[in-house]
């Protein structure tokens, strides 16, 4: 009975110490968690993994807690690692899709869909081929499945995706020189607004400010929550504010320095920062103690002014003199010179 007890907690600490991996599909930017049994895998491995549709290649992802396989109803298990003679038939594989690409883009231009081909990918056991396109609204493709269906004899799906699946999917380099965040980790597409471009300072110019998908970039969303507790803490463009140089209206702020420049009534532009702005109690305050200061100034005694000394009588006679007067009686003189000359 003892034996049978400690065989059964045994079993319960090894189901609960499973080896959990990440993995992630080429075409879905959502991991999936596997059970790594007694494989030592590490992250970027190429693994043969059972799935509803039949086996398929996945890359390991990194490690999975306890925790985040917490609620999952059935995990299954990585079948091995990609062999060589796995890597022969991938290489098969991707020849197939390559000529399955072609044909069904020719039958596309044929029967004039409004869709466009993105990508096209066969499960590792050939029993499905799936179809990837990118359409603005809803497209009737039964006569084209009837043409892949009657080419291929096998199962076919025509699968609708959006642009950033469609980015993801194809992989690029972004405008930033590196590899584009959804084709390599990132695990889902979160919402973007062009509030984040707004707080972030950012021109709003599409081009700036969209990816390679032609929508806002997936990046403004990695410093959202630290602008917006910024932003916070400043003051909004048009607000008044109290400075100890007066009542301003706030024009621009800076998030990053924390910094505003603002306006005074007398159309003086200053910079100042958050910690400069007073309440309105500290104004009135010092409003007050400005106008002590001045008047205990205006109270205190005015030395006299220092006296000139009288000016002399020569210097009296100059002075009361007018100068153009002199000047006439100059050049009379002078005038009156030449006269007596004889030469």
């Amino acid at each position: 009975m003892a034996c049978k007890i400690a065989n059964m907690v045994q079993m319960e600490n090894s189901e609960n110490t499973k080896k959990l991996v990440f993995v992630r599909f080429p075409t879905i930017p959502t991991p999936y968690i596997f059970d790594a049994q007694d494989l030592d895998l590490r992250a970027g491995d190429m693994v043969v993994v059972n799935t509803e549709a039949g086996q398929s290649i996945a890359k390991v992802v990194s490690y999975a807690t306890q925790e985040a396989a917490k609620g999952l109803q059935e995990i299954k298990p990585v079948v091995r690692k990609l062999t060589d003679e796995d890597r022969e038939k991938c290489e098969q594989i991707r020849t197939r899709e390559a000529e399955c690409f072609r044909f069904c883009q020719e039958r596309i231009g044929a029967r004039n869909l409004p869709m466009k081909l993105t990508r096209v990918e066969q499960i590792f056991d050939g029993n499905k081929i799936t179809f990837y396109f990118v359409a603005e609204g809803r497209v009737d493709f039964r006569d084209l499945l009837k043409d892949l269906v009657e080419k291929y004899r096998t199962r076919i799906e025509l699968r609708q995706v959006g642009t950033r699946q469609e980015a993801a999917m194809l992989g690029g380099i972004g405008s930033c020189g590196r590899e584009l965040c959804c084709g390599t980790y990132l695990t889902n597409f979160q919402r973007i607004s062009v509030k984040m471009a707004k707080n972030q300072n950012m021109t709003l110019n599409p081009s700036k400010i969209s990816g390679l998908c032609g929508k806002l970039k997936c990046c403004l969303a990695y410093e959202k929550d630290a602008y917006a507790n910024l932003i916070d803490n400043l003051p909004k463009p048009g607000k008044r504010v109290f400075l100890e140089q007066g009542e301003a209206m706030v024009v621009s702020i800076n998030v990053i320095d924390q910094s505003f420049v603002a306006k005074l009534a007398d159309r003086r532009f200053i910079k100042g920062m958050v910690s400069d702005i007073l309440s309105q109690e500290q104004y009135l305050r010092l409003g007050e103690q400005k106008a002590a200061e001045r008047v205990t100034e205006s109270a205190k005694p005015k030395e006299p002014a220092p006296e000139t000394p009288p000016a002399g009588k020569g210097d009296e006679k100059t002075a009361n003199k007018p100068r153009g007067k002199r000047r006439r009686s100059s050049r009379h003189r002078n005038s009156k010179q030449k006269r007596s000359d004889p030469t």
